[in-house]
């Protein structure tokens, strides 16, 4: 049977990407649906691109079927420990402004959305954060979890209590090599890891000035 289109047209998002719209899920207010930006388009996006790149499949330049990928071969092992730093994904959804995939939505103590670590850090890393930080790094340690970069801009800050943050990956998960060897040996995984956080901090270190 075919499931009628979600009506996002007339909604205003909660949050804007680079490339993609989050609004809160009208039927299930503790869900997110992220969809593309109307002007973010892969067939925009690579006919934008100069030399070979324009030549590549559309796939590369699509962000919607990069988080899908991610989190379809995430489904069979994930645990309740990674879904506390990654948003749990319930698959998708049609909607009237296009493909839409649904995740958790978190939220503050005090019910606000949570701001990014962009948004966040230039004012100052007070203890709970601090402590989210570090935990966040042994966690993606301890799960020997990918992303395709761990920029502040795609990180938020949970206020659990007005003490107690965690630090939740809501963009750019997945592995981004072509050929995904770290996903296949642990050594590998191990070394991207590490410079994906050396990069992390030195990110920190920027937006502290």
């Amino acid at each position: 049977m075919q499931v009628a289109p979600i009506n996002l047209k007339n909604k205003k998002p909660f949050a804007v990407g680079g490339t993609r719209y989050c609004y809160v899920h009208p039927e299930q207010p503790d869900r997110c649906i992220k969809v593309l930006r109307s002007y973010r388009t892969p067939e925009i996006r690579r006919a934008l691109m100069k030399g070979g790149k324009r030549f590549l499949p559309l796939r590369n330049f699509d962000d919607q079927w990069k988080e899908q990928q991610a989190y379809e071969s995430l489904l069979p092992t994930a645990t309740a420990d990674i879904w506390a730093h990654v948003p749990e994904y319930f698959g998708t959804v049609p909607t009237d402004i296009g493909l839409g995939i649904v995740t958790k939505l978190f939220r503050n103590h005090d019910g606000s959305y949570p701001e990014t670590l962009e948004q966040q850090v230039p004012n100052g890393i007070p203890d709970a954060l601090k402590k989210a930080i570090e935990e966040f790094k042994t966690w993606l340690r301890e799960h020997l979890f990918l992303t395709r970069g761990l920029l502040p801009h795609n990180i938020i800050v949970v206020e659990q209590t007005p003490s107690v943050n965690s630090l939740v990956i809501v963009d750019g998960i997945g592995n981004s090599e072509m050929i995904p060897i770290s996903s296949w040996f642990t050594a590998f995984a191990k070394r991207k890891i590490e410079r994906k956080i050396r990069y992390f901090d030195y990110r920190i270190n920027e937006l502290l000035g």
